[in-house]
């Protein structure tokens, strides 16, 4: 580790300056331009303040350096996570485990014009970045640090940890879970592309799965799909459209019974696109959610869904991280967390 007198001597300002900006001494009145340069010369060199030392040692004695300060790097902005709770719950439970474990979390911006991640503060140990992203939002990130753990992502299993939730295991444990409640005609309503691990449109995972699933019941599950963009308000439009216009032009047997929802918002339109076509969920149609979020549980109905546990994604991503930091990884390494299904009033039992 550095010592002030390094980091003087290597950035140019006086032991008394340095001492001062990295303590974060709210007294102190420097130009911005000398605090950044400072704050990155003292990460540059791997600089620790006294009570960042103390602990250092106290992990050390353990065989663990406890980490410090973690850059936490979104995909959404604050109005889409406003559409699409999910990530704002991700970002939550990482923001909570670091508190648990006595970790500063640290937000960090993008600077479109210098393409590059910022953060007031000290330096960051790493990185945890939820949601996908693209190669130059990586690179970015790859100039603060080499340490940097996704969740919800892989955009390179060679170079970086991944913490994501098995989409296979949830989808198929709600076609299974329709099926045996009697469900034969099934829609899965979603989009047909969404973003991969590099923020790239490619076809989305969870309707892929759903073709391949409900193929292998060879014949005796009758799948369609509903294109979404996956916002609440296109879905209760898309829905409702699908509800009007084709399914109640349907004989009985012939119905769609059940609609298998990309995301819990997409879960909600559904819901409303029914009650706005003069039917009732259960009773006339089924619905079950994904990502399975507090507000499921508080929905009239309250809706059956696929569960992502997100407090254990949250505690892989900080436990991952704190292999990089002490070299305990060789290799990157990608963690698959199970899903479960939440079973609540929204479906209903065919007789």
């Amino acid at each position: 580790m550095a010592t002030l007198k390094e980091i003087a001597a290597e950035s140019g300002f006086s032991i008394a300056t340095v001492s001062r900006v990295l303590n974060e001494d709210d007294t102190l009145n420097v130009p911005e331009a000398t605090r950044e340069l400072i704050i990155e010369t003292a990460g540059r060199l791997n600089y620790k303040t006294k009570t960042e030392r103390k602990k250092y040692e106290a992990a050390k004695k353990k065989g663990l350096h406890k980490l410090s300060r973690v850059g936490i790097v979104e995909m959404l902005s604050v109005g889409e996570q406003i559409e699409d709770a999910y990530y704002m719950y991700l970002k939550n439970n990482v923001e909570k485990v670091c508190m648990e474990e006595e970790i500063e979390a640290v937000p960090m911006q993008y600077d479109e014009g210098l393409s590059e991640y910022r953060n007031m503060g000290r330096p960051i140990d790493g990185i945890i970045a939820i949601g996908q992203f693209s190669e130059e939002r990586i690179a970015a990130m790859k100039k603060r640090t080499e340490k940097i753990v996704f969740v919800d992502s892989s955009p390179d299993e060679q170079k970086f940890c991944s913490i994501k939730t098995n989409y296979e295991t949830g989808v198929r444990q709600g076609v299974d879970y329709l099926v045996r409640q009697g469900h034969t005609n099934i829609a899965f309503v979603g989009p047909e592309n969404s973003r991969d691990s590099k923020a790239i449109s490619a076809p989305e995972d969870r309707r892929r799965i759903f073709k391949t699933i409900t193929k292998s019941y060879e014949g005796k599950v009758h799948p369609e799909t509903i294109d979404v963009t996956g916002t609440a308000r296109d879905a209760t439009d898309k829905v409702m459209n699908f509800i009007v216009s084709d399914n109640n032009l349907r004989s009985d047997e012939d119905k769609v019974t059940a609609l298998f929802t990309y995301n819990e918002a997409t879960a909600l339109g559904a819901i409303k696109a029914v009650q706005n076509a003069g039917l009732q969920v259960p009773e006339d149609i089924s619905v079950l959610g994904y990502n399975d979020t507090v507000l499921a549980s508080y929905m009239q109905p309250p809706i059956t869904g696929i569960h992502i546990y997100m407090d254990e994604m949250a505690r892989a991503a900080v436990e991952a991280l704190t292999k990089l930091i002490n070299g305990y990884v060789n290799i990157p390494f990608t963690t698959l967390i199970p899903t479960t299904l939440m079973e609540r009033a929204s479906i209903r039992k065919m007789q």
